[in-house]
């Protein structure tokens, strides 16, 4: 059932407006980062989490890089 709710629409639409959130964060537009993600918790409370776990994954990624 998990993986259905991975693959709904609803599921990535949020997903794509959390990463939005997360872009505009990095650019320094926190006003914008927190309205993409607020609007995407709307649509699904959980993809905080799954979120936090994609840019977790991703910074340890990146350290393995810088270490090569």
């Amino acid at each position: 059932m998990a993986d259905q709710h991975k693959q709904s629409p609803e599921h990535q639409k949020a997903h794509d407006l959390a990463e939005e959130a997360i872009d505009k964060a990095a650019e320094g537009k926190q006003k914008e980062a927190t309205q993409l993600a607020n609007e995407a918790k709307k649509i699904d409370p959980k993809i905080g989490d799954e979120m936090a776990q994609e840019v977790e994954a991703d910074r340890k990624q990146a350290e393995k890089f810088q270490k090569s």
